[in-house]
């Protein structure tokens, strides 16, 4: 994700978002897949009839998906540019992600970032805050 164009990644959503993604991103966090799930706004019955199905997740949800791992692109990037490398390898960032991710943020108006990703304008909310968290202010 870190490092794939634009134009695969919205090649890749327009062909659909994978339930798997969701698994694999409940693994990298240590957050439980329904959680993941609640993020994307998809339904446990939804999720398991895709899955079932071999489809992919409904458009919204992988929209939303897409906003959660982009955002965390964002930041391991940050961390590559500015961070320590010898602290980094130690750094639990999916973990640190999937913690703050559910805090509320009077940058957003006390909403979350997992509250800001179910819109295009909440998404680059949540990014505007990771670029002033790079120059050092408060978020």
């Amino acid at each position: 994700m870190r490092e794939a164009p634009g134009v695969q990644l919205f090649d890749a959503v327009e062909a659909g978002v994978p339930t798997d993604v969701v698994k694999l991103i409940a693994k990298a966090t240590g957050e439980p897949a329904s959680v993941i799930m609640g993020l994307a706004g998809v339904s446990q019955t939804t999720f398991v009839r895709n899955e079932a199905a071999n489809k992919p997740l409904p458009d919204v949800a992988g929209h939303r998906i897409m906003a959660y791992l982009r955002l965390l692109a964002t930041l391991h990037r940050m961390l590559d540019e500015s961070g320590d490398p010898e602290q980094m390898k130690s750094f639990d960032l999916e973990g640190w992600f999937a913690h703050w991710v559910h805090e509320s943020l009077p940058e957003l108006g006390d909403k979350t970032p997992a509250d800001m990703l179910r819109n295009p304008e909440g998404q680059r909310a949540v990014e505007q805050v990771l670029e002033r968290m790079r120059g050092g202010l408060a978020a």
